[in-house]
């Protein structure tokens, strides 16, 4: 994840959260991955963002693989995490959900504008 911003980062630790959550709920792995939309994504988990900036940072994801979707009309639609994504957070974090938001919260702290 070296070559992600820090906003990605946080953006992608909530999104990942979020999918440890669904799991331990029960849900299928593959709605678990289900993200849908750009909107969904900030009123859901970036409400603190603007659409602008959370649909940059969803590009930005979408561009180094941590997330799939269609462009369609310069957006991103049907958006679901990628197994690349979370091979690489399962390695880094073991599940544990209480990491993945420490790790969160780390990295807002050093966003300046959030």
């Amino acid at each position: 994840m070296d070559e992600l911003t820090n906003d990605a980062k946080y953006l992608l630790s909530r999104m990942y959260a979020c999918y440890l959550e669904r799991r331990k709920n029960g849900d299928s792995k593959a709605d678990a991955i289900e993200f849908n939309e750009i909107d969904s994504i900030r009123e859901k988990l970036m409400p603190e963002w603007s659409m602008e900036d959370v649909e940059f940072t969803c590009f930005e994801l979408h561009s180094h693989n941590y997330i799939q979707g269609m462009a369609l009309e310069n957006t991103l639609s049907f958006i679901k995490l990628s197994t690349k994504a979370i091979a690489g957070l399962e390695s880094t974090f073991k599940d544990r959900i209480d990491s993945v938001l420490e790790y969160g919260a780390k990295i807002k702290n050093v966003i300046p504008f959030i």
